[in-house]
């Protein structure tokens, strides 16, 4: 009955259902139907009808002030607050490439800030984590950006971009990629994640066939491999690799396209806490 009160209260300033009418955007027929169910519902006349003239009846006249009351008490319903506390569980899932790199360092300072927060991470690839997006395991992912496009309602935030280079044991001499990958052993970055099925595509598109000796998407594993000499890869330029003084990187100018890595998370009905850590994860990536 809130748009009928409006309309009344229109109608009772202009004394007039035409006027009425055009200012609140209705028909004329609309305007008499809405004041005529008011008048069924309260079981009073509110306007005096006279010919095509209208004027407000003695009830009216108190209906006013008592409408005028109810339209700003429902207005009022707006600024309730809303459950902005930064508190609660927050599930998050990342790639394990990104937990030490981004989840980590950014969880330690937000914990300081919102002690009231409890951070619930579980570790998974890029599809599995998108997956438990969508059945809604997860509040938000920390993953490699699909190669197709978002799933309705869900939001991208990006935080990292890497490019791709090939990794291989330091006592690898020869400086040109292509030679590298002809002549070492390949381990592969798992064509079906996200990452590695644009390494497939570029080796493809490069008519490279190199001799794969096994196939995985744990970065770790793989820098593990090429670290004992097994041997070689292309995968992100990520912060592991830092981690073996005796890996070294070999660029790929041909290479241009990147792996983004960002924060995936549904864009309604979102928690204060989730928009909050995702809003810090961005700042500190900046």
């Amino acid at each position: 009955m809130i748009t009928e009160l409006r309309t009344f209260l229109v109608a009772a300033q202009l004394e007039s259902f035409a006027a009425t009418a055009e200012k609140v955007g209705l028909t004329q027929s609309a305007v008499s139907a809405q004041i005529k169910r008011l008048e069924l519902e309260f079981g009073y006349a509110l306007f005096e009808r006279t010919g095509r003239a209208v004027s407000l009846s003695q009830a009216g006249v108190i209906a006013v002030d008592r409408a005028v009351e109810i339209v700003a008490m429902f207005d009022r319903m707006r600024d309730i607050p809303r459950d902005t506390t930064i508190s609660g569980t927050i599930k998050v899932g990342v790639i394990s490439t990104a937990y030490a790199a981004l989840l980590a360092p950014a969880m330690a300072e937000f914990l300081k800030i919102y002690a009231d927060v409890l951070l619930s991470v579980s570790v998974d690839v890029s599809l599995a984590l998108l997956q438990k997006l969508e059945a809604k395991a997860l509040d938000m992912a920390i993953m490699v950006k699909p190669p197709f496009s978002l799933i309705p309602n869900m939001e991208w935030v990006p935080l990292v971009t890497q490019r791709y280079v090939l990794v291989s044991h330091e006592t690898v001499e020869i400086q040109d990629w292509k030679t590298i990958l002809n002549q070492n052993p390949f381990i592969r970055y798992d064509s079906r994640s996200f990452g590695g099925s644009s390494i497939s595509s570029f080796l493809k598109m490069h008519s490279m066939t190199p001799h794969d000796i096994t196939e995985t998407e744990e970065i770790s594993l793989i820098l593990e491999m090429v670290s004992k000499k097994i041997g070689v890869a292309i995968i992100p330029a990520c912060q592991e690799i830092d981690k073996y003084n005796n890996i070294k990187c070999t660029e790929i100018p041909e290479f241009s396209q990147k792996r983004e890595i960002g924060v995936m998370a549904f864009n309604s009905k979102k928690k204060a806490s989730v928009g909050k850590f995702i809003s810090f994860l961005s700042d500190k990536c900046a």
